[in-house]
């Protein structure tokens, strides 16, 4: 992409170069036709095949910013918003992501890892701010919507611990798995042990889950 000056305005305006496309000598059909349209040509369109990842980078950051509502905690959308209250992009996904999260992730800490998705810790959907993301397998994803009562299989939050039919766990094993942690043992070794997630024993650590149990 390069900067053209109109022959009319003298403002800038955009030029995305393309083999064998004409150079626009105007930066619009309205100045254009101030001119007499002697010797105009008009802006072709670009090309999503011809684009450079840079540019298709460039257009994504765009149409964020257009929606985006960047403010304390969780960033605002005033764009299009999909079922399930996800944000949606105004580009074509062969720009980048028609996701506003997945869009936040991608231009704030490069690009999604393959079969990677990208999770809210805040819970809140329609959240852009990068500082509340995180990204993780379908089902790390999964284990956390049951470890907060997000899921639909989820029995309702009156049913701790074991009771709970979404629980993996025991009281016993939570009461080893304390143990463990006051040990030293790293939670991702403990996990690992328990066919858990290390955010479920990141959890029980910091008392977020689990609670009850001594």
């Amino acid at each position: 992409m390069e900067d053209l000056i109109c022959i009319k305005c003298n403002e800038k305006f955009p030029f995305y170069q393309n083999k064998g496309r004409p150079v626009p000598r105007f930066c619009s059909h309205k100045c254009r036709l101030e001119s007499g349209g002697s010797g105009a040509v008009c802006l072709p369109r670009h090309k999503i095949s011809d684009m450079s990842e840079e540019e298709k980078l460039q257009r994504l950051k765009k149409s964020f910013e257009k929606h985006v509502i960047r403010q304390e905690g969780c960033w605002g959308w005033k764009g299009p918003i999909a079922k399930g209250g996800y944000p949606v992009m105004s580009c074509r996904r062969a720009i980048g992501s028609d996701r506003g999260h997945k869009a936040s992730w991608i231009i704030h800490r490069g690009q999604i890892p393959k079969y990677m998705h990208v999770c809210h810790a805040c819970d809140n959907p329609i959240c852009t701010n990068p500082d509340h993301l995180w990204v993780g397998t379908h089902q790390q994803n999964n284990d956390d919507k049951m470890e907060k009562g997000r899921h639909k299989f989820h029995l309702p939050p009156h049913k701790p611990g074991s009771s709970n039919g979404a629980s993996k766990l025991t009281e016993d094993q939570v009461r080893e798995i304390k143990i463990l942690i006051r040990s030293g043992r790293s939670c991702y070794g403990i996990s690992k042990d328990f066919n858990v997630s290390k955010q479920t024993i990141l959890r029980i650590k910091n008392g977020v889950n689990w609670s009850h149990v001594e």
